[in-house]
């Protein structure tokens, strides 16, 4: 759509110039800006039509500033700003060099267990931090795990919820219908009437998702082997991931930083 990037480039300019298009997540188009004339790059990402028409622009301006301040960590990639092009809404953050793990995932299948365990120990650091700082992501999924230069880095950590707080008259929950992949949704935020914003125990559901498919290839199913008849694994990363997908919230770990914590005392992959 030609008028959507005629759209950001009067949006963004003339500090920054809309270079390319590239692969979207769910129903967000994505675009990398680069600022003129060489400057650091971009990731700008657009909301759904629909949902866009019921964003304060102005009001979610100002929660993505306040959200980027409580989440500066090496593992999370703060948001850096937010506003209307014609009739959408978008925000911003760095553009990091690299891969997704949904790209990893889908190119490898399961991954070798020093990599899964670095990976899952990298993301709960970030998360930690974001907890510690009453930010939960709410949107954790495999989209959103950037793999960069032996880093893992967590990005549009808050960002639903943000939008959620930015609404304008639509229904409460209506930015988690329209941006976060049912797979990674906690039970009780799949169901009618649940709290439109996410807390830590949802996090943990979604990072146990995504531990389950870097084990086993696949995301977790009702008709799926439990994931040490799948493949040889250690008895603490088993429970770990079985206490991330609980049914109840209140089984889950608290935050990613009680996660963590077993992870360090198991000594890493072994």
């Amino acid at each position: 759509m030609a008028d959507l990037r005629a759209a950001l480039e009067a949006a963004l300019g003339p500090i920054y110039r809309v270079e390319r298009e590239v692969r979207p997540v769910g129903e967000c188009r994505m675009f990398v800006a680069s600022e003129v004339p060489s400057g650091p790059e971009l990731v700008v990402k657009v909301l759904p039509g629909k949902l866009s028409l019921a964003v304060n622009a102005g009001v979610f301006e100002r929660e993505l500033l306040l959200l980027s301040d409580r989440l500066r960590h090496p593992g999370l990639v703060a948001p850096r700003s937010a506003g209307r092009a014609g009739a959408f809404i978008y925000h911003t953050r760095p553009f990091v060099e690299g891969t997704t793990l949904r790209a990893l995932v889908t190119r490898s299948g399961e991954l070798p267990l020093r990599q899964a365990v670095a990976v899952l120990r990298d993301l709960l650091a970030g998360l930690a931090h974001a907890h510690a700082g009453r930010v939960a992501h709410g949107d954790l999924k495999p989209e959103n795990v950037l793999l960069a230069e032996g880093r893992v880095l967590c990005a549009d950590a808050g960002v639903v919820d943000a939008v959620e707080r930015a609404l304008d008259g639509a229904a409460p929950g209506a930015a988690t219908a329209a941006l976060c992949a049912g797979t990674y949704l906690a039970p009780e935020r799949r169901e009618r009437g649940a709290p439109a914003q996410a807390g830590p125990p949802d996090d943990m559901f979604a990072l146990g998702v995504l531990a389950h498919e870097m084990l086993a290839g696949r995301p977790p199913a009702p008709e799926s082997e439990p994931l040490d008849e799948v493949r040889s694994l250690p008895g603490w990363l088993v429970e770990l991931v079985q206490r991330c997908l609980a049914p109840e919230p209140a089984a889950r770990w608290p935050d990613a930083a009680a996660a963590l914590a077993t992870v360090g005392r198991s000594g890493g992959a072994g």
